[in-house]
């Protein structure tokens, strides 16, 4: 039992703080997607202290499948809330919401591939963010204006037909990118 808790002192106390930044940048996307995806009537402290713990428990364990389910439970959560109400959902929430997973998912994603004692530069972290950024902005604007040339087309809150749109898209762009990767190997 002592050489249990000797290696974990030695592992604690080689922990650097690119490790800390990485897994602090996961907690803090996903408490935030947590957070909106907490339905109106459930909002308290209670349910914002559990979306802390399991934000915690995801920057915790970010190469593992709990990062999945968490993320899950708040997709769930999120459709929970606004069921029964679509069309009352704006077009900012579901790009926030969905760029919240977005930005949880890559955080988790980096800090997954950061051992706890390796040295990392500024830039890793800088080209990671920018890029991540990038792909949240282009959906963004991609997604708002899917949702104004549908709302336009169909005089209604196109958040559905949208929403199927952008899943097209991203498996399309899913497509391509395990082509291009199949192509260089």
């Amino acid at each position: 039992m002592t050489g249990y808790f000797e290696r974990m002192l030695t592992a604690v106390s080689r922990i650097t703080p690119a490790t800390l930044l990485a897994r602090g940048a996961v907690f803090l996307f996903t408490l935030a997607a947590l957070v909106m995806a907490i339905p109106t009537f459930l909002f308290g402290p209670r349910p914002i202290l559990a979306a802390a713990v399991l934000g915690l428990v995801v920057a915790l364990a970010p190469g593992s499948r709990i990062v999945t389910v968490v993320l899950g439970l708040a997709l769930v959560g999120w459709g929970a809330a606004w069921l029964g109400r679509l069309a009352e959902i704006s077009p900012l929430q579901l790009v926030a919401f969905g760029s919240l997973l977005y930005l949880a998912h890559s955080a988790a994603t980096l800090a997954a591939l950061i051992p706890y004692d390796a040295v990392v530069t500024p830039e890793v972290f800088i080209r990671w963010y920018v890029r991540a950024i990038a792909i949240v902005a282009a959906s963004a604007v991609i997604s708002l204006a899917l949702l104004v040339g549908v709302w336009a087309l169909a005089r209604f809150n196109g958040a559905a037909i949208a929403s199927l749109l952008g899943l097209a898209a991203a498996v399309a762009l899913v497509a391509v990118g395990v082509r291009m990767v199949r192509a260089r190997g």
